[in-house]
């Protein structure tokens, strides 16, 4: 028996592209919009229905919540398609072989520990059957790890590297493998983007549209609003009034400009990896509405931040998520980490001018909580 489709850009599947399909890859569409993983398709119908969620996501635009819930759901399904696959072959048993996986993951160079010719001391060994409660039982060489690590799935500190390969858990390099069939996905949206036309994928889209709100945390959904200066914490009131040069650089770039954003943006708890593009349409709330609070705070600094330090703009940007640029765009969101605010400890360790506590600051542990309670205990009122 064939196995079941895992890569919808594999050679034999790309051959049943096109750009209209019939009534059954559509209803398979709709049960991968649903979650349902099947294994025992037709390698054409499963194929199609891969496509046409790209399709109907690429009518929103690559940068759209329905592109990125379209990718979500391929690499649920590539996943999980491969998890199922290796407990079928004994994936938790004395009997799994390491190579099954191998096996599966086309196009990918993965090398078991001992195929990858790299040599262990006993101190190695121990170490790597713990890590993170699973054993390294895998090589690869560094440019496969490349997808994931754009998308934050991995984090080189974190990864044991030796003799030009990173070493993984099994769970990690099925992750790898995910996120690399992710980022040729959104290849894939942005090549036929503006190009498809079907009234069918309409629906399809708004359903990815649904997908993407019902798949947020439910503290996410309630996204900031204008926001109050008058209930902002003292170390951030402080910022804003112009600080001198011993705590500038710590007080824009790092304090300011994780607290505004979130507070604005995401004022409860986004969850990890989050990006601004989860939760605003439009950069202008960016652009108008955070950036010039703190270049305003920058200005008023003593020598002004700019001034000597114009680079200082990109890290701001960078900061936010943007990458090292001059120009925030929402398609750029995710480049860099979105730095959450620091906590109130790390704030008297870094920049202990920043401090001086209110009687609000008892109750809270971050600047972010500070606002959000009196921000919203406001309101309930």
């Amino acid at each position: 028996m064939p196995l079941p489709l895992i890569n919808p850009f594999s050679g034999h599947a790309r051959r049943y592209f096109k750009r209209e399909f019939g009534k059954e890859a559509f209803a398979e569409a709709k049960e991968k919009l649903l979650g349902r993983v099947k294994l025992g398709l037709s390698l054409e119908v499963d194929a199609q229905s891969f496509y046409i969620l790209l399709m109907a996501a690429s009518l929103r635009g690559h940068a759209s919540k329905e592109a990125r819930a379209a990718k979500e759901i391929v690499r649920k399904q590539v996943s999980s398609r491969i998890l199922t696959l290796l407990r079928q072959q004994g994936w938790g048993t004395s009997s799994f072989n390491p190579e099954d996986l191998i096996y599966l993951l086309e196009g990918f160079e993965l090398l078991t520990i001992a195929q990858a010719g790299v040599e262990l001391d006993a101190g190695d060994a121990r170490l790597l059957a713990k890590h993170e409660s699973e054993p390294l039982l895998y090589a690869v060489p560094w440019h496969e790890l490349l997808p994931a690590l754009r998308g934050r799935k991995l984090s080189l500190p974190r990864l044991y590297i030796t003799g030009g390969y990173a070493l993984l858990t099994l769970k990690q390099a099925v992750e790898c493998y995910a996120e690399s069939i992710v980022e040729k996905c959104d290849n894939f949206i942005r090549s036929i983007e503006g190009e498809v036309q079907d009234e069918r994928l309409e629906e399809i889209a708004d359903a990815l549209a649904r997908v993407a709100i019902s798949s947020m945390p439910v503290f996410t959904r309630r996204t900031g609003k204008a926001l109050k200066e008058e209930l902002f914490p003292p170390c951030i009131r402080t910022t804003l009034s112009g600080v001198g040069s011993g705590s500038r650089n710590y007080a824009i770039t790092v304090l300011l400009t994780s607290f505004l954003s979130y507070a604005r943006i995401a004022p409860f708890n986004a969850g990890e990896n989050a990006r601004i593009a989860d939760f605003i349409n439009d950069i202008s709330v960016v652009t108008e509405e955070v950036l010039p609070v703190i270049y305003a705070a920058a200005e008023r600094c003593s020598p002004p931040l700019f001034e000597d330090q114009p680079l200082e703009k990109l890290n701001i940007n960078y900061h936010l998520g943007f990458g090292l640029t001059e120009e925030p765009r929402l398609e750029d969101s995710g480049k860099s980490p979105w730095y959450f605010v620091p906590n109130c400890e790390k704030i008297r360790r870094e920049a202990p001018a920043l401090c001086s506590p209110d009687k609000y600051c008892k109750e809270v542990k971050n600047p972010l909580v500070y606002y959000t309670r009196r921000r919203y205990a406001r309101e309930e009122k």
